[in-house]
């Protein structure tokens, strides 16, 4: 079977699909990954083989990339119901939709010419490469999209959320001859079930792997256990403060060049100053030697401050650790209030932080400190890791694209 996978970037979009793909060849499959070329290397150091599939304009990959930052506030459950948002709340929606589909535009010539070539019996490609639904409705084959942890299957490629499909993504479909309405024929998805809100898509729960960059090592949770950390309270009354005999650790992981706010910063500060030792990952290293990828940090965390993107949340899940979550984005904020839900972290939007440094960066450093004394929140994030080691693994993935592509060798299969 050849399986074609596609996203317009790194990171995020590219870490989430890593381990079907990987799983893919380990039966023998053949894969390729169609990605913008400055996207190649990325695909390369993973062991995928990849395929340039042009340019981005730099305004659409800009604009996507720091979104829209929301004024308002949006019900915890918005994506289930679009008729409570305000004219200026789908304002936004429609605004991210038509980046995504502009940076469809830009890739699916190369895309789809790719594919009429390598002939794929299937396409899989990231929740908002759009790119990739209409390669696969232009080569007749299935579409699968792949999810990196939101709480919510969300496409900005519809009207107000459940109306027609945008403009230019309807001309985009029906320029290779394709059904605008076309969907993805399955959706995988990482992110657990206690943190999922329903959805009418055909969803497989898929558990989220880590992967190393650049050597692409899995982290296999489910055969090395993370031992139970300390309570932070004794004698059945709460610990004034961290042990200075056993101090606790906490991680902060930033994706933002700028690194952490001031706020984040004060708090962090506030931390420190009681004992705490703090371990700075990604942009929030700064300058620092990085201490190690966010997975392999976080076992020997008792919290972890970080924006709430899909893979940061699903991470520290697996990791069982405590999480506050400072949230400037839409779906990171989607993220964070499933989470402050089910107990297993402390979430605020980046927006109540704005005003004074010094008594936002108070305000979170109480927050931080409650992850730490309290052990409702550790028992919740332990909670959280065992129902995400119970999720089917990327092997279980496999068997499921390969009877999507061949329904009559998937019954072949089970019948043997």
């Amino acid at each position: 079977m050849r399986v074609l996978f596609t996203t317009w970037a790194s990171g995020v979009h590219l870490v989430p699909m890593v381990p079907l793909a990987r799983a893919l060849l380990a039966v023998g499959h053949q894969v390729r990954v169609a990605v913008p070329s400055g996207c190649a290397a990325a695909v390369a150091r993973f062991g995928l083989v990849p395929v340039p599939v042009g340019t981005l304009p730099a305004a659409a990959v800009g604009a996507a990339g720091r979104g829209r930052q929301p004024r308002e506030v949006w019900p915890a459950d918005w994506p289930m119901r679009p008729g409570a948002l305000s004219p200026e709340q789908h304002g936004v929606l429609r605004a991210i939709g038509d980046q995504q589909v502009r940076i469809a535009e830009a890739m699916t010539q190369g895309l789809v010419a790719f594919a009429r070539c390598w002939q794929p019996d299937l396409v899989v490609h990231d929740a908002s490469a759009y790119a990739g639904t209409v390669a696969a409705a232009a080569l007749g084959v299935p579409a699968v999209g792949q999810l990196w942890g939101s709480a919510a299957v969300l496409r900005l490629d519809r009207q107000r959320l459940e109306g027609p499909p945008l403009p230019g993504y309807a001309r985009l479909m029906r320029r290779y001859g394709a059904d605008p309405a076309r969907e993805p024929d399955l959706w995988l998805d990482p992110c657990p079930p206690s943190l999922a809100l329903p959805s009418r898509a055909r969803r497989l729960p898929v558990r989220f792997v880590p992967y190393d960059t650049p050597h692409a090592t899995p982290y296999e949770p489910y055969e090395t256990p993370r031992p139970e950390p300390r309570a932070a309270a004794s004698n059945g009354r709460r610990s004034p403060g961290p042990s200075r005999s056993a101090p606790a650790r906490i991680c902060v992981a930033w994706d933002d060049p700028t690194g952490p706010p001031d706020a984040v910063r004060a708090a962090l500060g506030a931390a420190e100053a009681r004992g705490v030792q703090v371990v700075r990952v990604g942009s929030a290293a700064g300058r620092r030697a990085p201490a190690g990828p966010l997975h392999r940090v976080l076992p020997g965390c008792r919290a972890v401050v970080h924006q709430g993107g899909g893979p940061a949340v699903l991470t520290a899940a697996v990791a069982g650790v405590p999480q506050l979550i400072v949230a400037p984005r839409l779906e990171q904020q989607l993220n964070g209030a499933r989470l402050a839900r089910v107990g297993a972290g402390v979430y605020l939007p980046a927006d109540v932080l704005d005003g004074s440094p010094r008594g936002a960066g108070a305000r979170l450093a109480r927050d931080l400190f409650a992850l730490l004394e309290q052990p409702s929140y550790g028992t919740a994030a332990r909670t959280l890791r065992r129902e995400v080691l119970t999720m089917p693994g990327p092997r279980e993935a496999v068997t499921a694209v390969a009877r999507l592509a061949d329904p009559a060798a998937g019954s072949r299969r089970e019948g043997e």
